[in-house]
This record gives structure tokens, sequence and C-alpha cells, in this order.
């Protein structure tokens, strides 16, 4: 939620960078928070697609479907929804805007069409095809974009054209642009008399649609509407051809001003040419176009085919489409305790949940003009009706109406997945002091219960690596330093650099065939959202890091440290080569460095093995980094620079000797013998390169209620409201 980014739900943990937060007077409550006097909200919108300058999700098209059909129907600009424009018994329906687009290809060989959109499909625009009638036979036109003007769409196409691909498979004739121009060719009372005058009209070779209007008596027309042109130039010459083929019927620029949906026939994603689907072509500007699901849910597409309750609203918005899913409140709880809970959780802390997520929404207002809230941890996760469970249902239901207030009215009650044993101050996340939002001690270990077992390994090449226990098992060998060997018990066994499953943050550095020995170097539970651990990093890689968030470093990186912490012990401050590095707040710290799940780490030296294997020994350029301080690289071929403690100059110390690493920090210097010729003694660590790793608890910014931490204080027989007024200083739960 705002003031949240919630990096990971207690069902999956997944590497998010966090975006720097403003934090609002909206924190503070009373007037600021409820400027314009909302006290409760039977019914909340939610923006599914929007071109916001909060938030921008820009879908040109948005496919939706239901498997009992839909409704839909038209509202203006005074929001009053008027009868059923279409009743629709199809399960999927395709809606877009009345704009611009590039028709690259019309040709009468599906196949190519279905190419030739498989190519652009995976292009910057959206691309879709229709099939039409034209001089008795069936075409198939590939659209490219669907833009606001006619050159956005004309410069879309000519990024486009420069695919080989994509030149080839339209070089019969230039791409034409499409836009929102037509000709209107009367109105009919029924569906199929307007059928068959399109039929002449298709008949002649000339682009005719079906629309759906008002007839000015509030009941639904059928009108012909001809050609879909981008200039006058072109409209005129498709009157010209109209009046040639039917030249007693009087047309008239179509009036677009006034609601209405063309109805056409989408191909793009059917196996067979004559399976079409329903592609409803909306006005542009205050039409508001509201689709009603005949049987409950509606899947959106472009959402991820989530299921959502309620109605879905179509619009136009700062000259984008807009999809808004519209549904009584808690209802829409029911989605969010779904998509931020797990069932098996204690029903209190349920319920602390879904009073903290109510009150979050109703302070919204109309945060996005036409909605209160997103469907992303912008606000708060809702991934509606799929991943709703009973106990969630129920905990909304128990607590309806229930909100948070101070002495200066609803507050805003931000939350994150895990606080890692200690909430933070709302200082330490957003420089912000907000009298509710207090560090407390937070019970939040049960994240890690269960979590399984990783060692540490070392490769037969000397390289430092993890693997799940599961796929080791122990040799009965042991290495001549006397550390166990254990081998792989399947093939492709993955050796990743930290103890945690993800391909794209963490991928596979080596794998394991059967068989194949390893030495074990120690063990770490698995990464999870109480305790993690991030790296190896080099040096470089955290400059490109430090340099993509756009922090310049002069030079080599050759020192970083966490130079200030708040009052949970949170890194507030980081300093790279001795210089602050600035920031919006300090919980934007974990995005400088990779998206780190928390500001509550430590930074050290990344630990190998010196046994016999000397590129597992190799100092050059060592770098032992931790919370209390830094080991900095170097020039001198033969010492590092130490900088332990309160410590504000560097010590050298010869690369002969190691240094030790405490769980507080770097202790003094240790000799414990020339690199590579011995094992270091037990509290030891050789380093490896100028590697360093990251070593934190908590998963999220740690600000307000912590949700595993509520489900720790459920379990030690706290209720909701006790859990609720632990996290938020001096509130009380009152109804609405």
């Amino acid at each position: 939620m705002f003031g949240r980014h919630r990096l990971v739900s207690p069902k999956r943990i997944a590497i998010i960078t966090a975006a720097a937060i403003t934090f609002t007077a909206s924190l503070y409550g009373g007037s600021e928070a409820n400027a314009d006097g909302i006290k409760h909200l039977d019914q909340i919108r939610v923006a599914l697609v929007i071109n916001a300058v909060k938030y921008k999700k820009i879908e040109p098209l948005v496919s939706l479907t239901s498997p009992g059909g839909f409704e839909i129907g038209v509202r203006g600009s005074a929001n009053t929804e008027s009868k059923t424009w279409a009743s629709i018994s199809d399960a999927t329906i395709r809606m877009s805007l009345d704009q611009y687009s590039m028709m690259m290809l019309e040709t009468s060989d599906y196949t190519t069409a279905r190419t030739l959109n498989g190519k652009l499909a995976v292009m910057a625009e959206e691309s879709f095809v229709l099939s039409r009638m034209k001089l008795g036979k069936m075409v198939y036109q590939v659209y490219y974009g669907n833009l606001p003007t006619k050159g956005e769409a004309e410069s879309a196409a000519a990024t486009a054209l420069k695919d080989a691909t994509v030149a080839a498979l339209t070089k019969s004739a230039p791409p034409v642009p499409s836009g929102p121009l037509h000709l209107s060719a009367g109105m009919y009372d029924s569906e199929a008399t307007a059928q068959q005058q399109i039929a002449v009209y298709t008949g002649a070779g000339i682009q005719a649609d079906l629309v759906l209007q008002e007839n000015g008596a509030g009941n639904v027309a059928y009108s012909v509407w001809l050609g879909s042109e981008a200039t006058d130039a072109k409209l005129d010459l498709v009157k010209q051809a109209a009046l040639k083929a039917v030249p007693n019927t009087p047309l008239q620029p179509a009036n677009t001003k006034s609601p209405y949906l063309i109805r056409r026939s989408d191909v793009t994603s059917s196996a067979s040419p004559t399976v079409a689907v329903a592609h409803y072509v909306t006005a542009v500007g205050e039409q508001k176009t509201v689709i009603h699901p005949k049987k409950q849910g509606i899947a959106v597409k472009e959402r991820m085919d989530r299921k959502f309750r309620g109605d879905m609203e179509v619009s136009t918005y700062h000259d984008r489409l807009a999809l808004v899913n519209e549904l009584p409140m808690d209802q829409y709880l029911y989605g969010v305790i779904g998509a931020e809970l797990n069932s098996q959780w204690p029903s209190e802390a349920l319920k602390a949940q879904a009073v903290a997520a109510r009150t979050y929404a109703i302070v919204q207002g109309n945060k996005y003009e036409i909605a209160q809230v997103t469907d992303t941890t912008l606000e708060q996760a809702y991934y509606g009706l799929d991943k709703e469970f009973t106990a969630g249902n129920q905990a909304v239901d128990a607590t309806k109406d229930e909100v948070i207030t101070n002495m200066r009215g609803l507050i805003t009650p931000v939350f994150a997945s895990n606080a890692g044993g200690i909430t933070a101050d709302s200082t330490e996340a957003w420089g912000n002091s907000v009298d509710y939002l207090r560090s407390v001690a937070s019970p939040d270990e049960g994240a890690e219960q269960g979590k399984a077992i990783w060692y540490q390994i070392q490769l037969a090449d000397g390289r430092i690596g993890f693997v799940h226990s599961m796929y080791v098992k122990d040799s009965g060998q042991k290495d001549k330093a006397g550390k166990a060997i254990y081998e792989a018990t399947e093939s492709d066994v993955n050796v990743r650099l930290a103890p945690y499953v993800d391909n794209l943050a963490n991928p596979s550095i080596a794998k394991l065939a059967t068989k194949e020995k390893v030495v074990i170097l120690g063990q770490e539970r698995e990464s999870n959202a109480y305790s993690w651990i991030r790296g190896p990093y080099t040096l470089s890689e955290i400059k490109s890091k430090l340099e993509a968030a756009k922090i310049n470093i002069n030079g080599e990186l050759t020192s970083l440290e966490i130079s200030k912490r708040g009052p949970s012990g949170r890194a507030i401050e980081l300093k790279a080569n001795g210089v602050i590095v600035k920031v919006d707040n300090p919980d934007a710290i974990r995005g400088l460095l990779g998206g780190l799940p928390s500001t509550l780490f430590e930074i050290e030296g990344a630990g190998s093995y010196t046994g016999t294997s000397s590129s597992a020994t190799s100092v050059a350029n060592i770098a032992i980094l931790s919370g209390s301080g830094v080991v900095t690289s170097s020039s001198s071929s033969d010492s590092v620079y130490v900088l332990a403690g309160k410590q504000t100059q560097p010590t050298a110390v010869k690369k002969t000797e190691l240094m030790t690493l405490s769980s507080t920090g770097l202790s003094k210097p240790a000799v414990t013998g020339t690199v590579g010729s011995s094992i270091p003694p037990k509290g030891s660590t050789a380093l490896q390169g100028n590697q360093i790793i990251f070593r934190g608890k908590g998963f999220g910014h740690g600000v307000g209620m912590s949700q595993w931490g509520a489900k720790g204080f459920a379990e030690k027989g706290y209720d909701y409201k006790k859990i609720l007024q632990t996290y938020f200083t001096g509130v009380n739960i009152t109804k609405e």
C-alpha cells in the first residue's frame, strides 16, 4: 500500500525494487486525511488500467471474459446509467477507444494476417486483427497501435516497419491510417435492418460498421457508420464512393460527441478465422461504458486473467483507455485479504488486516480522480475472486464498517509483510515523524519456521555457492582439512549465490552432476520474510546498481558503509567512498542496492574456504564490509585498509592477515596464518576477492503493522483490536 510497497506476501517471496515515496499529510489523520469528508464507502472504484500521474498501466485494448456473457450500458457525464444497450451471450469481449491506428495489412489469407500480428504483438504498441466482408469475401485487417493522435500512430508504424519481417509482410501496400472520423448512413430500429444496409455497402467494397446509439427517446437504436478515417479528405473519398454505390441515401458526419458503441469482429486470438469475438469501440470523451456480468465475475486478460467481482467501467482518462472495477467495499476487501494473507492464519490476524485495509481504502478519497485505489501494492494488493478464501471473507464481515481512528480522525494504517522483529519508526522509512507510527517489538519469526536448510559449498574450481539440502547427501568422506564432502543425489542440481530460489535475481551459477562431490563449508536457513541474504556482489556490481539509480560514483567504488541507523536499527544513511548517498527518503536505500527486502541489514564480507584451491584464496582487491564498518581495497599490492567500529580513519592491514568477523561487525584483526596454507579458526572468515553480502531481516518498509507479526500476536492470544493498538500508537477501533 502507499507508504508500504509490500515486497512479499506471506505466500511468496520476491525481490522488488521499492519506489521512492513522498509521505503525505494524510498520514496524520483528522481533516487533512479526510479533506473530502469521506466517512463511509459503500462502493469502491479500483483502477485496473489507467494513465494517471501517480500510476500508469496503459492498455489500448482490454479483453473481458465471463462465462454467462454480459450486459453493456452507457452513461454520460451525468453518471446516470442508461438502459442496457447490448445483452451479449459471448463469454469474451474486447474493448477499445475510437482513436488512431495504422492498418498494416489487408489480406484474404488468415495465416498471413496471424503471422504479421504475431510479429507486431511483441512490439511496443498493441496489435489486433479484425475480420470484415468486402466485395463478397472475407478479409482480415491487421492494425497496429491505438493512440490519441494520427502522428503517434504513424510514428509507431514507422518504427515497426524497421523490422525486416514486418516490412516483408506489408510490402504489398503502405500502412493506412485509421481514425475516429465516420459517416452516418442512417439509424434503424432493428439490428437486422441495419445489417441489411451494411451488406449493401460492404458488397461495394466500403467499410461499414454496426453502431449502437440512443434514439433520443431513451431506447437503443442501430446505426450504420461508414469508414474509420484519420483525415477529412479521406472521409470525403469514402462519401463519394458511398454515394456512387447507394445514390439516394443521405450521408452526414457521424455525431461522435454523443455516446456510441461500434461493434466489430475481432479474430486476434482466434484459432479459426470463423470464430470471432465482439470488439466494442467506445467514444472518446465523457462516455462511460459499463460492463455487467450475467454471472458473478469478470476476468481481465491484461490483469493476469484475474477474475473480479462487480462491474467494469471503460472510459477515457488522459487520452487513454481506463478500466475501473466498481464493486461493494466489503467485496473489494475480500479480494484484498485473499491477496495479502493466507487462509491458514488466525482469524484475529485476518480481522486486523480487514480493518486496516478498510481504513486505508477510505482515506484515499479520489486519489486517481476516477478511482480511489489501484489493484497494486501502491495501495494494497487486490487480486479478486480467485484469491478469496472463506476465513478472509468472514473476517471482513465480522468487522463490517470498523475503522482505525485517533483524536484527529481516520489514520493511514500502513503495513508491511514482516518487520524482522521490530517495526520501523516512520522517520526511518520516509523521514517524517508520525505520532501513531512508532517502533515496537514484533513477533515476526514465524516466517522462517519450516524453511529448508541450504548448504554453502565449494565447487572443484573454487567457486562458492549454495545448494538446497534436499539435493545432496553426505558421502562419508572428508577433505584434508576435515570438511565433510557431500555428493549430488540427482543431475542438474542448481548452485546459487544465495540460499533462495529466484531464477531472475539469483540465477544458477553452476549445475551439479549426479554424485558430483562438493565440500560443505556451512549452512544457512533458506532466505525468507524474516531473515534473508542477498549477494554476493562485487564492489563493481554495487557501483553499477548505484549508477543505475543515478548515483554518481567518481572512480572505482572502494568503500560502502551504513553511516546512520534509526531507532529500530534500520539503515537511514549510506556512504559510498566516504560520501553520503543522497536519497529522497531512507527507505529508498533498498532500491539503490538492487531491491533489498528491507533496510534492517548488515553488510558483510562474502566468506570463502581457504583449502587447497588457489582460486578460492585469491586476496587481490580484498574488501570486507559490515554494518559497523568497512574494509576497502588498497592500491598497495600487499595490504588493505580497515575501517571498523568508530574509527574515522582506516588502518592498513597486511593481506597475509585475515579479519575476524563477528555477528556485531568487525573486530580486531586476527592473524590466522598465510592465506591458502591453513584453515581459519572458528569465528574467522577468509575473503574471496572483493565480494560482499547483505544479511538482513524483514520484508518491506517495516512501518506500522507487520502482517507476520499480527499472526504472531494472534497466536499469543491478542484479539484484532489489541493487535492494531499495539502497532498503531494511541488509536481506537470504531464504526464508520
